[in-house]
């Protein structure tokens, strides 16, 4: 999948060194289904880009299986968006979403201690 435009400037040549010694600690296996793959992917756990401690390695079949329930949701908000969909609230309509992509305002709420 491509890098979407205001991801890239996270994807620099630090990333590069960093996915490659990720990839070499891996020993070119998938740390979640533990098969060797010649395509391997470095996969945010968090789904943010910006974070670097949360990185794994993974196939492309465990890789999708990761991001398929963040893929739903951000459709589904888009699709809702494009056809006049309201909410109550704006924490209602980013409920479904990670944090990196709420509000500047919400983001700095205290919701779990």
């Amino acid at each position: 999948m491509p890098i979407r435009p205001e991801y890239r400037k996270y994807y620099d040549a630090r990333w590069r060194r960093l996915r490659l010694m990720l990839l070499e600690a891996a020993g070119n296996v998938c740390q979640n289904c533990g098969s060797p793959h010649r395509l391997l992917n470095v996969a945010h756990l968090s789904h943010d880009p910006a974070d670097r401690t949360s990185l794994v390695v993974l196939c492309p079949r465990c890789h999708s299986r990761h991001d398929t329930p963040q893929r739903v949701a951000v459709t589904r908000r888009t699709r809702a968006r494009k056809r006049g969909q309201l909410w109550l609230s704006q924490e209602l309509e980013i409920a479904p979403l990670p944090v990196r992509m709420w509000p500047a305002k919400l983001r700095q709420l205290r919701l779990f201690g």
